[in-house]
């Protein structure tokens, strides 16, 4: 098996220095610091700041559609936000009684009804356009399985599972509104012991989901006739997060051993690039462009946005002079593509009092006055900002 894997990323290798459009393989041992800013691949950025009737702290999750932003809350749910950032309806509520979700921090929308979908442990909680819970959907049939991600696919439910301590039954499940059984996948990866914490997740891109995990060497994007296929691959190396239990006494041991494996922590795709947020050495942002296979990195300190921390690092922001981006997501309307973000108010305004911002000469002179007004409207208190970077075509 181990000489098959070799020959096959051996003919990877050679095909990516042709000029076809072979598979990515992902290695960052390779990967190039060549620099990018966000005017080489964007043409506008905007703003919208939640309006502050619920106050806001830590974002789980958020789902976008071309009416709505719905994003789920620490200790408060799931809201609605309009598209303008005013708050329209709360979906459901935290607790354990009938009805109520106790885990909140997955689900996806139905674009076109509006149902919401709420991955709740081992059940989903389907929810109406305006908040009433429909129904349960339960998932414990398919053992002690640890799904983590739900997207709502060409009319039907993908659900996704990570490997956890080394054990996961599924890659995915595909199942109907009412939770009928489509079609499944078995996890590849033979089970092994582990105490580190994994990683995975899903993406929506061109019509399919992308589905990567920690472990496992292999991309996939599950296609609308719910096959799937290869889209990238993640090469062996002793940076790869070790099938195996790891002693680790103190915190610094702890970054130690971050600095020697690839932690990937989100993954997604543009038209042109594959993205990368993820820690090996240090912590990048890296834009691989899919064509040439040409690398971009820049450099991170902290990441921020949902994970509610202070951000620092990032791709330049040389639009509007704002701060440092860091893309989390990505999302299409209109034919036009955007990469997202969230950053925090006392942030903003702190940058804009800053001499960096006072001294930048950005792309977009008239945008740079547009973010100064916006930070002299907004409190340090306030709740988050959504960043919408608009793509080149």
């Amino acid at each position: 098996m181990k000489l098959t894997y070799s020959l096959l990323l051996g003919l990877i290798t050679i095909s990516c220095s042709s000029t076809d459009n072979s598979l990515i393989e992902i290695n960052p041992e390779k990967f190039t610091e060549n620099k990018i800013t966000l005017s080489d691949i964007a043409d506008d950025i905007d703003y919208i700041p939640l309006d502050n009737s619920t106050a806001i702290g830590l974002i789980y999750s958020y789902r976008m559609t071309n009416n709505s932003i719905y994003v789920s809350v620490k200790d408060i749910g799931i809201l609605e936000f309009d598209r303008e950032g005013k708050l329209v309806e709360k979906i459901g509520k935290p607790g354990r009684g009938p009805g109520e979700y106790y885990y909140f921090m997955n689900f996806d929308i139905d674009p076109n009804f509006k149902s919401v979908y709420v991955l709740d442990h081992n059940t989903i909680k389907v929810y109406t356009s305006s908040g009433h819970f429909q129904r349960d959907i339960s998932l414990k049939e398919y053992g002690e399985c640890n799904f983590d991600e739900i997207n709502f696919f060409n009319e039907k439910l993908l659900i996704s599972e990570i490997i956890n301590n080394g054990k996961a039954k599924y890659s995915w499940l595909i199942l109907d509104t009412m939770g009928v059984l489509i079609k499944s996948k078995h996890n590849p990866i033979p089970y092994f012991y582990s105490n580190l914490p994994s990683a995975g997740g899903t993406y929506k891109f061109d019509d399919n989901i992308g589905c990567w995990e920690l472990y496992n060497d292999t991309v996939y994007s599950i296609l609308p006739d719910l096959s799937y296929k290869t889209s990238f691959l993640i090469s062996p190396g002793e940076y790869r997060w070790p099938k195996s239990t790891v002693k680790i006494s103190y915190t610094d041991s702890f970054v130690s051993f971050l600095a020697k494996h690839m932690q990937i922590l989100r993954m997604f795709e543009t038209k042109n690039f594959l993205v990368l947020v993820y820690s090996y050495k240090k912590k990048w942002i890296a834009l691989i462009n899919k064509n040439s296979k040409e690398s971009f990195l820049s450099e991170v300190e902290s990441f921020g946005g949902i994970l509610g921390r202070k951000q620092l690092g990032g791709i330049l922001n040389d639009l509007d002079g704002g701060i440092m981006f860091q893309p989390e997501n990505y999302y299409v309307k209109n034919d036009c593509e955007y990469m997202i973000s969230w950053i925090n108010p006392y942030q903003l305004k702190m940058h804009i009092a800053g001499n960096e911002f006072l001294n930048s000469v950005p792309k977009y002179p008239e945008k740079k006055k547009e973010l100064e007004k916006l930070a002299g409207s907004l409190n340090e208190t306030d709740n988050p900002v959504l960043v919408m970077v608009r793509l080149k075509r």
